[in-house]
């Protein structure tokens, strides 16, 4: 017996630490994955870890069957761990019309808080099962190592292969009916009742999770939910998008095959065509259009992105040119490793809201020099807030180029902070006086941006929280 209950221990932790993974992940579509949904995450997770401790704790000094209550706790656990697909299908999306951090909070409690606390309520009742003739100590040390060890495996075996391979529905149900059976088999309480419930849980997931899928194209990608939908725009154009986390990450007219992005367009006016082919280099492939646009203009391209689900989508939705040579890397692991020297460098990471920090550093860009020709320019997309708190962040990017040893002026076609975008146009030689140059000033001057001390994430929070304020207002309307 004591070992089945180390084997369910196993499983218990790593149902955890998948409900956690997986929690994280269907908030994103609708909050994204910036600092303050896994700083939510993180603070639910513990709160629920904490309370359902306590509550353990409390069942365990009572005298009764801990057999039965252990049963019945692992059993409320699984079957909310498989009801999490739905809740975030159904209910979390009328959350969001909360304001945005009363929503996400209310939202990772509705995920999360109830099969986590199941879940750590279980452990003080696994030990005090096998303690009754051992030593407490030795006893629950063994229990939260195999729990933690279930965990480890979980986190890598989810985080590596499961979800990018089979999502995260299939998770969340394959590992709650895990816990589910496993529990059934070691103590042979049969309950109909629960078995209904969960057989009904996993057919509103099929049903409504699966079944329904109307994208072309949907997977869950390293970089987080991914889909193509083709879609008439304000317009009424058909217009074929990329979304990561439910944000537009590349869109692309149907019939002319080139993107309605208005950034793309100012792109477009501040690059010239080559008279002679030049190299240029794209970090942050997305859907591609900006590498076809440059190898319209007579760039020999190269493009990195970090996901190969997005490089497959590129090529098999957004016709990206068979000119363009394509790599599956990080961009600052790209750039460490690369020897090439290019005219144009394009920098284009957005995961949703967010720009990942470590690319955008001083050390990163130092190295970058070193893969640029004498006079190639450097064009970095950014949103579209310089004022305030809100504009922290780009003022910590201008003055890290700046510190870098670039020139640089920012680019935009628009006034309006909220729904821009900002280009950054930097070279190590004095630029030219450019189309559409914003004016406006930037505050933060002493700061910039370091391995060190990544500061963009910390910064552009506030931005990013507006931003994604904005863009659920907007589709929501």
């Amino acid at each position: 017996m004591l070992k089945k209950l180390l084997i369910l221990s196993f499983i218990e932790g790593a149902v955890v630490m998948t409900a956690e993974l997986c929690g994280a992940k269907l908030l994103a579509p609708i909050f994204g994955s910036s600092l303050y949904v896994w700083a939510s995450v993180m603070g639910i997770t513990l709160a629920a870890l904490a309370a359902g401790y306590f509550f353990g704790g409390e069942i365990s000094i009572r005298k009764q069957n801990y057999n039965k209550a252990l049963f019945r706790i692992l059993s409320a656990a699984s079957l909310f761990v498989v009801l999490m697909p739905v809740l975030s299908y159904y209910f979390v999306p009328w959350i969001s019309y909360l304001p945005f951090l009363p929503a996400v909070v209310l939202g990772t409690i509705v995920l999360l808080f109830f099969p986590i606390f199941f879940l750590g309520a279980s452990s003080p009742l696994f030990i005090a099962l096998q303690s009754q003739n051992s030593d407490a100590g030795k006893v629950s040390g063994t229990v939260y190592a195999v729990s933690t060890a279930g965990g480890i495996v979980a986190t890598f075996l989810c985080g590596f292969y499961l979800i990018p391979s089979v999502g995260l529905t299939a998770c969340l149900v394959g590992f709650g009916g895990l816990l589910f059976a496993a529990n059934l088999m070691v103590f042979k309480f049969f309950k109909p009742f629960q078995l209904f419930l969960m057989a009904g849980f996993v057919y509103l997931n099929v049903q409504f999770t699966f079944v329904k899928q109307e994208p072309l194209f949907v997977s869950e990608s390293l970089m987080g939910h991914l889909e193509v939908l083709d879609l008439p725009n304000y317009h009424n154009d058909s217009v074929r998008s990329l979304r990561i986390n439910s944000i537009v990450q590349s869109e692309m007219n149907l019939l002319t095959k080139r993107s309605v992005s208005e950034y793309v367009t100012l792109l477009d006016t501040l690059i010239p065509s080559k008279k002679i082919k030049g190299s240029a280099l794209v970090l942050g492939l997305g859907g591609g259009l900006n590498a076809n646009l440059l190898v319209d203009k007579n760039f020999k391209t190269d493009g990195v992105e970090l996901d190969q689900r997005i490089i497959n989508v590129a090529e098999n939705y957004f016709n990206l040119r068979h000119e363009v040579s394509t790599f599956c890397e990080d961009a600052r692991y790209f750039l460490n490793r690369c020897k090439k020297k290019y005219d144009l460098v394009l920098i284009d990471i957005f995961k949703a809201e967010e720009q990942p920090s470590h690319i955008l550093t001083i050390e990163s860009l130092e190295q970058l020099k070193r893969n640029l020709n004498d006079s190639a320019k450097i064009f970095i997309n950014w949103h579209g807030y310089v004022a305030g708190k809100k504009g922290a962040g780009t003022s910590i990017l201008y003055n890290t180029l700046i510190k870098a040893g670039f020139d640089v002026v920012l680019c935009s076609k628009s006034k309006g902070e909220n729904y821009r975008n900002i280009m950054f146009v930097a070279s190590l030689k004095k630029l030219t006086p450019r189309p559409y140059t914003l004016d406006e000033k930037l505050d933060f001057k002493a700061l910039v941006n370091t391995d060190d001390l990544p500061l963009l994430e910390k910064y552009n929070a506030e931005a990013n929280k507006t931003w994604r304020i904005n863009y659920l207002r907007y589709y929501q309307k």
